[in-house]
This record gives C-alpha cells, structure tokens and sequence, in this order.
C-alpha cells in the first residue's frame, strides 16, 4: 500500500499533530507501507525519518497552495491520501474553506482520501459567545469533509457524535504517546525514597487547573505527607511563582528531550490530568491527547477528572476526581498505600500495549482503510 500523509505540522514544529504525524508515519513505514509526508516548506522540518519520504513543498496553505498539492499527490500517485486535519492548522481564522475545493479536485481524479479529525470544531458554549460564528463554519467544513472523505478517523466517541451522519466511514482510534523513547524500560525504578512525587506534562493553559494541583500538594504538606511536584515542560512564571508563595517542594523542569520526559513520568507516583472547558463544562481525561497516552506509556496511575471528552473505555483505568484540591488531596492520601494500586497499575500496562502502542494505532488504521 503507498499511501500520502499530508500534514501542514512535522518535527521540529513543536505540537500534539506534528508528534502523531511524526509517529505514524515511521510506524506505517516500518511496517513496510510506502509512505510519504506532505508538509510545510519550512528548514527546521526534520527530513530524517526511518523508511518514510518527507516531502517539506508547501509555503503556505493557502488556496493559492492547492496546485502545488495536486502537483506533489499526482508524482506520487498514492493508494491513500490521510489528510491530518484541525480548522485552525489550514487557517488562520480556523475556517479553511479552501478545503473543500482540494477534496472536490481529488475527488475528481478518482484518489481516496481519509481524513483523521484532530479537531472538528469548537465546541458551543454559550458563556463564549465570539466563537458561535466560527463554530458554525467549522461544522459546515467538517461536514463537507466528510461527504467528500472515504473514510474518517476520529481520536474519542464525542466527535464520532458530532458527524454521527458519517457513522459507517468512522473509526475510532486514540492517541499515541508523543514521548516514546527506544528502550521503553529508560527510567525504571529510580523513585525518590519515602517521598510521593506527583506531576504533570504538557501544556499549562487554563483549562489544565495546575493551580489546583500545587494547592493540593500544599494541604499535603500541612499534614504531615513527605510530597513533591513536578511540573515536566515550560511552565509560565506565575505558577513558579505561586509554588513559592506556597512553600512547597516544586521542581518546574522547562523542555526536555523525550527521554528525558519518560525519565520523569516513570519516577511519579501519580500523574494529575484536569481539563475543565469552561466554568459550566468539564472536558475531562481523553484519549485525544498525546500527554494520557504518555503517562500511560509510562504505567504511572492517572488522578483525573471525568468530562464530555472521555470515552467509558478509560473508565477502569483511572482515579476519578473532581478539580478540586481538597478532593485531590484526599484522592493522593487514599491511594498511596491502596492495596489495589499494583492491580491498577497492571491494567493501565494492559491498557497501553493492546490501544495506545503506536504499532496497535497503524494496524487499526490498516484494518480501517482496507
């Protein structure tokens, strides 16, 4: 099978696309698929991927840029077009209409496209009321995308739901982890003695609720709990701050190579994962997000909260929490020493090998297109 990625996002661009793209191209290519990436024309986009072809030739993706497109998939004449997409990576205003004139044209020359949904559109709230325009465009997008796609790829079952009117061309397939070193073992049993570590990796936007997560280790303190925080990646200057005026043991570690990230994750006792929408709205732990499947890939048990965004499948497999850090302390005073938590710990490595390994994500692909 030869088959076309085509993502504006790859290494060295740093984010969640660029990172997927990354891996399941290597992936599929390592399978023995003829792949190839189509992305941005940019120097730091690193060509250097195992059995893979990268091909670095659109300046802008634009309107303008959809002959150069057509141009580069006609060279390669690929059996599968898996186009990566999120409305604000094709558009600035996160309303890419162009799109939808390079399906019809790809259409027309008889390719099969696949289009796997970072995102499908901002998610209506009316406490955000700015975004109901955009909201709407993007859905119109979305579903013309769809009509126009042979097959979908979705990442969780809430945007199975949004295009539920596309329901026989859809498969759900998670994220993978972003930080998979080569030796999956890096890291073992190198925890801090008779201290309980907790963190967390990623972004720290709002909606992530890290202030919570340093007040929590706070009233651990207060009773007594030998605890540290550690935050793995570039954290903003306040939280440092607050971790100061807390006077709590708080290590901010800035970016990190993956191995040194996986490094971390093995060493916590607890990975802490909120994600709170909006006032009104909890999003909660969700397997579209690269940083869940990476502390999965480490096998460290994951204190959360439950949301719109996650899928009943993860159920089993995390500590549900309110975003709160009274109800996060106790969770963390509760579960230290829980008989059960080696029990837990099996079964998010279970978890992991059989859904979220990269190899697990391309097969699921295969079956999808075949």
């Amino acid at each position: 099978m030869k088959t076309l990625i085509i993502s504006k996002d790859f290494p060295d661009i740093k984010g969640g696309v660029s990172d997927y793209t990354f891996y399941l191209s290597k992936t599929f290519a390592n399978m023995g698929i003829k792949t190839y990436v189509l992305t941005s024309s940019l120097e730091m986009i690193n060509k250097n991927v195992e059995n893979a072809q990268v091909l670095p030739s659109i300046k802008k993706w634009s309107i303008k840029s959809i002959n150069k497109i057509l141009e580069e998939i006609d060279k390669i004449k690929p059996e599968w077009i898996i186009l990566q997409y999120g409305p604000y990576m094709y558009s600035y205003s996160g309303i890419p209409f162009w799109l939808i004139f390079l399906y019809i044209l790809l259409k027309i020359k008889k390719y099969k496209i696949c289009t796997r949904f970072h995102e499908i559109r901002i998610i209506f709230d009316l406490s955000k009321p700015k975004y109901i325009l955009i909201s709407f465009f993007q859905k119109i997008i979305a579903y013309f995308l769809c009509l126009l796609s042979d097959k979908i790829i979705v990442s969780i079952e809430f945007y199975k739901r949004i295009i539920k009117n596309f329901e026989k061309k859809i498969k759900v397939i998670p994220v993978g982890s972003n930080v998979v070193p080569e030796n999956e073992n890096f890291g073992e049993n190198k925890k801090e003695k008779d201290k309980i570590l907790i963190g967390y990796f990623g972004g720290a936007n709002k909606s992530r609720k890290i202030d919570v997560h340093l007040k929590a280790v706070k009233i651990l303190k207060e009773k007594g709990v030998n605890v540290k925080y550690i935050f793995i990646g570039e954290a903003p200057l306040y939280y440092k701050k607050l971790a100061k005026k807390l006077n709590i043991d708080a290590e901010f570690t800035g970016y990190l190579e993956k191995e040194k990230v996986y490094e971390y994750l093995k060493k916590l006792d607890f990975f802490i994962f909120f994600d709170k929408y909006s006032n009104k709205y909890e999003a909660g732990i969700n397997l579209k997000s690269g940083v869940v499947a990476a502390a999965f890939s480490a096998n460290v048990p994951i204190i959360a909260n439950k949301g719109f965004l996650t899928d009943k499948i993860l159920n089993k497999y995390y500590i549900k929490c309110k975003v709160n850090e009274y109800e996060l302390a106790d969770k963390i005073l509760k579960y230290k020493n829980y008989e059960k938590l080696r029990e837990l710990k099996a079964k998010i490595k279970e978890f992991y090998e059989n859904y979220l390994k990269w190899d697990k994500i391309a097969k699921s692909y295969i079956l999808h297109l075949k």
